[in-house]
């Protein structure tokens, strides 16, 4: 199943393999994370999507580890029992800080000063899709 076509990543198509993922498995949560934003779907609970960072193209050093970062925001805040919502935040918020430098580490903060840069830059918007859940 492709979820990339023209090199824009189509949130529909890795919602559907998302989904059928997390109905052939024993998985109880899958989240999806591409520079058009974040799908989480919990087993049993709505499925969320969060708009990423409006990173301005000024601050763009490179994307080399921004997956990791988003990852490691998105653990840390599970790990902490932070709302699924708030863990895509974070998550986003942690993988913007992290576009500042090229390094995998240089640019990435404490989570409070991550969420503090993502509310001074502001949130994307999101493409519409009639069939999410919930946005953010």
């Amino acid at each position: 199943m492709a979820t990339v076509a023209g090199g824009v990543t189509d949130l529909d198509a890795c919602e559907r393999a998302a989904s059928s993922v997390l109905e052939r498995s024993s998985i109880e949560i899958i989240v999806v994370h591409s520079p058009a934003g974040a799908i989480a779907l919990p087993r049993g609970e709505p499925i969320l999507f969060h708009a990423p960072v409006a990173v301005p193209s000024s601050e763009i050093a490179g994307a080399n580890g921004a997956g990791d970062a988003f990852a490691a925001g998105l653990i840390y805040a599970l790990h902490e029992a932070w709302p699924l919502i708030e863990a895509l935040q974070l998550a986003h918020a942690t993988a913007a800080a992290s576009l500042r430098n090229i390094s995998t580490t240089e640019s990435v903060e404490s989570w409070k000063d991550c969420l503090a840069l993502a509310s001074q830059w502001g949130w994307r918007h999101p493409s519409p899709s009639p069939h999410r859940h919930q946005r953010a």
